[in-house]
């Protein structure tokens, strides 16, 4: 159990936490391979979320995705890069509901680079990446003797 003087300090920054929907880096599932392979190879991101037209979170892609499937399809990159990625999406990152609690963040954030934060209806309203984690655990340990 978190100690709750540390549990209210990151609370009420967890607002710093989550960046949002709208300034994410994000496919929908009807792209194209190679329109993601592009991006992904010039943002430097190495995972992305992908979503439906709806904004449904579906899971994410990388480029590591992308070429799995190719070879375990026995595909050639002209086969392949027409494809829509939703073939391709990888469904098994860990991800968080909205009123996710601050001990199950730190568990599933040991593994994942970032975690999806989807509402009820699994509509994907950002992400919370490790770096923004150490930011706030950063400001806890300076603050350890209280605000």
């Amino acid at each position: 159990m978190i100690q709750s003087e540390f549990e209210d300090f990151i609370q009420k920054r967890r607002g710093h936490l989550m960046t949002a929907v709208e300034d994410l880096a994000l496919f929908i599932d009807t792209h194209n391979v190679e329109h993601v392979m592009l991006l992904l190879a010039n943002v430097g991101y190495s995972r992305v979320p992908v979503i439906s037209k709806d904004k449904i979170y579906l899971g994410t892609i990388a480029i590591t995705d992308i070429i799995r499937y190719q070879k375990e399809h026995e595909l050639s990159q002209e086969q392949v890069a027409g494809m829509d990625i939703a073939l391709m999406v990888n469904r098994q990152m860990e991800t968080l509901k909205e009123d996710y609690s601050l001990e199950e963040m730190m568990h599933k954030m040991v593994d994942a680079p970032f975690l999806p934060v989807l509402d009820a209806s699994d509509h994907l309203l950002g992400i919370i990446t490790r770096k923004s984690l150490l930011k706030v655990m950063n400001a806890l340990l300076h603050t350890v003797k209280g605000e």
